[in-house]
């Protein structure tokens, strides 16, 4: 085996500062509950990957501590209750985040050398069956933006080739009379693959023996790559592979990643819904006795064209804010039981 990683005596634990500020309020002998939160984080002595040469290092990657990231957010949590008797009852719980990360610096000083990474770098793109090559970056680490951005060429629209078929027009960003699709070419920054605001929501309402109750969750504020989509839209790729059913229509023959196929990746999710029943009973043997019908993923309201909204929009990674066309639905399930306490 040969050396695959040069020796650092100076790595260190990555350092974090944080701030944060909050207030708990309760009005109304508590039926009305307000809690808020704000954040503020800083990671400096960050770990990163390092190009070095080779001579004077033994090998051409570094592991050094000379990055730094900051993190902040707001949450707010709201709890009512509306209703409070002794046959009815209505309870609502919602929670509200905001949350911003950016990548601040990537270079440093390491043994009076000054060290540094490419500022723009690809993190994500698009691969499988029905690609050939092409220009498919498209998610991005980029110094000064969250992590997670597109970072795309712009498409103002379907151009009609000599053989009737259509290719992505682009735009020429930089206004120098040529399309250059390699990073800091003709891209912009198009939006973000981690939600800038979450929902979470707890809804249970009870009618004398008869409750029901509901969680719902959201995501907002960022986008999805439908690259779905742009390998099924393109009938370059048939009959080697399937195309859908509107493809022939368009006849798009063209794979390049563009913003064509960005979309909002905003939704709202009914989570669960669990209606139960406490019967009443007069047994000296049965102490309780309770059914209930819960649906898991009852229903997605989203503007999402593709199959699901709910893809990886958090871990940073090859599939983050990408529809990679491995990514199906969540599967609703039922669920009936019965509950017997003697």
């Amino acid at each position: 085996m040969g050396i695959v990683h040069n020796a650092n005596p100076d790595l260190k634990w990555e350092t974090k500062s944080t701030f944060n500020i909050g207030a708990d309020m309760g009005f109304v002998n508590n039926r009305v509950v307000l809690t808020a939160e704000y954040y503020y984080s800083k990671t400096r002595d960050m770990l990163y990957l390092y190009d070095v040469p080779v001579p004077p290092y033994t090998y051409d990657k570094l592991l050094a501590n000379l990055g730094s990231m900051s993190n902040s957010g707001f949450e707010l949590g709201m709890g009512f209750t509306p209703v409070q008797k002794q046959d009815v009852e209505l309870n609502v719980n919602v929670n509200l985040s905001w949350q911003r990360n950016k990548l601040l610096s990537l270079s440093g000083e390491y043994n009076g050398r000054r060290m540094s990474a490419p500022s723009i770098k690809s993190i994500g793109s698009l691969n499988g069956a029905g690609f050939h090559g092409g220009n498919n970056n498209v998610v991005y680490q980029i110094v000064g933006q969250p992590l997670g951005v597109f970072y795309l060429p712009h498409c103002t629209g379907l151009k009609r080739n000599p053989d009737g078929s259509y290719s992505y027009e682009i735009e020429d960003l930089d206004k120098n009379g040529e399309i250059n699709l390699e990073d800091g070419g003709d891209r912009r920054i198009a939006g973000q693959a981690t939600p800038k605001m979450t929902l979470g929501s707890n809804i249970s309402f009870r009618f004398k023996q008869f409750d029901i109750s509901m969680q719902i969750n959201g995501a907002f504020g960022h986008k999805i790559y439908n690259g779905t989509s742009l390998s099924y839209m393109n009938m370059a790729s048939f009959p080697d592979y399937n195309v859908m059913k509107e493809a022939p229509k368009q006849n798009i023959k063209d794979q390049t990643a563009t913003d064509y196929w960005l979309e909002s990746g905003d939704y709202v999710n009914f989570d669960y819904v669990t209606v139960g029943w406490n019967v009443r009973v007069k047994s000296r043997f049965i102490n309780s006795l309770r059914f209930s019908l819960s649906i898991n993923n009852l229903a997605t309201i989203t503007a999402y064209s593709g199959l699901t909204p709910i893809v990886n929009s958090y871990i940073v990674g090859s599939t983050l804010g990408i529809d990679d066309k491995r990514s199906f639905p969540v599967y609703r399930s039922y669920l009936l039981s019965a509950s017997i306490q003697f």
